[in-house]
């Protein structure tokens, strides 16, 4: 066995802890790291989990906005673990990139503006149900995405626009 001090042991331990981490970290950039094929078809999020919203605005019917950890909905037709469960599906959802884009009036957008904290400009998002599909544009980056219709119901409950 080598003899070393006490110091010299706790260096060696120390550089092999490092040396361990970084071996972990370039193994998980090369295990986990998009590939230049599966840039088209990749999943974007709406707002991303990182991201806190601090108001959402519907078409101008609708304000939710952050008080604490809690949400507040003027007009009051959604509140609770309703309003709550909507907001996450907000902060959680996301949509594949559309290469194409789509032919639709424009006319009928739902649009929806999101303050994110840390943002200087407002998120905006034009939103178009289809048969089939939800389509979302996003007006920053000019984006297309698209996602099943089913997200509709979760994105914007009934209550939302009953009188």
């Amino acid at each position: 066995m080598v003899k070393l001090s006490k110091t010299g042991w706790n260096n060696v331990i120390i550089f092999s802890v490092m040396g361990f981490i970084l071996l972990i970290n370039a193994t998980n950039k090369k295990i986990f790291s998009p590939d230049e094929g599966a840039l088209n078809e990749q999943e974007i999020a709406l707002v991303g989990t990182q991201n806190v919203i601090l108001t959402l605005d519907i078409h101008n019917v609708v304000a939710i906005e952050r008080i604490g950890r809690t949400w507040r909905a003027t007009p009051t037709h959604i509140s609770g673990q309703a309003l709550a469960q909507m907001m996450m599906s907000w902060q959680q959802s996301s949509g594949e990139a559309m290469v194409q884009v789509p032919e639709i009036d424009r006319q009928f957008s739902l649009d929806v503006t999101l303050d994110i904290a840390g943002q200087t400009q407002p998120l905006q998002l034009n939103f178009y149900a289809t048969e089939q599909q939800l389509l979302i544009f996003n007006q920053l980056s000019q984006q297309w995405l698209v996602m099943p219709i089913a997200m509709y119901g979760q994105l914007f409950p009934q209550e939302i626009f009953a009188n």
